[in-house]
């Protein structure tokens, strides 16, 4: 019960402090913004990418029209979608095995041994 304790307190220590850099990094963000603004050279560039920026998407419009594109493209989203759902597939089951055996590595079909990454997240507070 003393490590939940600990774990607990820790986690209240840890959040408000994970706050607070979150904030530190959107003001040095918005000051390298800032800086980014006030340079000619950069500005100069940055209106040049604009414009490439349209003609690929015009390019883009073009390739999207074409069948072949188009079949690629919907055949290249459908294994990404296979990739996530076998990736949430094995999650669970990694999940299952450390569950049942506290082990933070596993023998892959292979026979090569590899790590297991645990990770928890703390959701947005409603």
């Amino acid at each position: 019960m003393a490590d939940n304790y600990q774990a607990t307190s820790e986690i209240k220590r840890l959040l408000p402090e994970i706050e607070e850099t979150k904030v530190q990094i959107k003001t040095l963000r918005d000051q390298l913004r800032d800086a980014i603004d006030q340079n000619d050279e950069y500005k100069k560039l940055a209106s040049e990418i604009e414009e490439l920026a349209a003609k690929r998407s015009e390019a883009r419009k073009l390739l999207l029209s074409d069948r072949d594109y188009q079949k690629l493209n919907e055949e290249l989203e459908e294994y990404r979608f296979k990739l996530r759902d076998l990736e949430e597939i094995l999650s669970s089951y990694l999940l299952e095995y450390y569950n049942s055996t506290q082990k933070y590595e596993i023998t892959d079909g292979r026979g090569d041994t590899r790590p297991l990454i645990i990770t928890a997240k703390v959701g947005k507070s409603q």
